[in-house]
């Protein structure tokens, strides 16, 4: 009976390690969409070990040439990155020479520690890399901030928020190993895509998500709405969205779609001096499109109920919200 007991007892510790190492390894995929040119999708998981603000990890983009890699956003947490690095390793000995950051949210630029680690030089507009160097300050506040702050220094131990280190403004293009590819700067936050000609693939970071509900934050809808008519127009195939698989032209559309439709259907509902909490409801979005985060769904409605109330003066100083419902500033970014 002693060596079966025995036996049943390293069973049992040996699977609940074997049960996390799966776990681990289930929270993102691989997908080459051309040859050279790879996406890092992050399964749908709430990390625990990020910026609660950010706790989805962005997608990532591996541009691999024979004179370097270049990274595409790094992803929500240093943890990550490395996973990230650990897929180019997986496939190439060559430096990873420039990361592209596509905003300054931490979803998509939390990792940067780590490429520079690698002594790649970190790219963003400079509107970005500003929104960056805020969001480093107000995370010192955080984390002195009491419980909330013990709190969050636990989830975020050893992470160093790295700004770009290189900026551009309106367009710039890279030429590594003979691959043309292409930064263009869109809305006022410092969105930025990066576009392969030859790969006709474009990573668009969060002015595109596929199957998941936006963080519109402090973005002004309609001129989103009118970049991705611009990026709609593009020779591309493939679109690499901030989170979701990589979608077609037509995938895109359907978003440009969704927002527009967001827009118009909280447009006529505020017109008619309906209160946030009665649009929400009556929207009911989750039950309507069964994307992922639905969670950020509440924070997206106010974001875009309050654009119709600045558009209308007047009644936005009648039906001002209570300061209670006011949105996380360090959500915004």
């Amino acid at each position: 009976m002693l060596p079966y007991v025995a036996s049943l007892l390293a069973a049992f510790c040996i699977l609940p390690a074997a049960l996390c190492l799966l776990a681990a390894q289930g929270q993102y995929q691989v997908r080459e969409v051309k040859p050279n040119v790879l996406a890092w999708i992050a399964d749908d998981v709430l990390d625990q070990d990020t910026d609660p603000e950010f706790s989805r990890a962005g997608n990532a983009g591996i541009i691999i040439t024979s004179d370097g890699v270049v990274v595409v956003d790094t992803t929500n947490s240093p943890f990550h990155a490395r996973e990230v690095l650990y897929e180019i390793r997986k496939r190439t000995d060559t430096s990873v020479k420039y990361v592209i950051d596509t905003s300054a949210a931490g979803d998509e630029m939390l990792g940067n520690e780590v490429f520079l680690d690698q002594q790649a030089t970190l790219i963003s507009t400079s509107g970005a890399r500003s929104r960056m160097l805020r969001y480093r300050q107000e995370l010192a506040g955080r984390l002195a901030d009491g419980e909330n702050g013990w709190r969050l220094q636990a989830r975020m131990r050893g992470f160093h928020v790295t700004p770009a280190t290189q900026t551009f403004q309106g367009q710039m293009t890279l030429q590594v190993g003979g691959q043309d590819i292409r930064l263009l700067n869109f809305l006022r936050d410092g969105e930025a895509t990066v576009y392969l000609p030859a790969a006709r693939t474009a990573f668009l970071g969060c002015l595109y998500q596929n199957k998941y509900f936006p963080r519109i934050g402090s973005r002004d809808v309609h001129r989103w709405i009118e970049a991705l008519r611009q990026i709609e127009s593009w020779d591309a195939y493939t679109y690499i969205p901030g989170h979701g698989e990589p979608g077609s032209k037509k995938d895109l559309a359907e978003f440009r779609g969704f927002l527009e439709w967001l827009f118009g259907q909280v447009e006529v509902r505020a017109r008619e001096g309906k209160p946030l909490v009665q649009v929400e409801k009556e929207l009911q979005l989750p039950e309507t499109f069964h994307w992922h985060a639905p969670d950020l769904v509440p924070e997206a409605v106010e974001a875009v109920y309050r654009q119709v109330l600045e558009a209308q003066p007047a009644r936005a100083s009648a039906t001002r919200l209570p300061a209670s419902q006011h949105s996380n500033p360090a959500a915004q970014m």
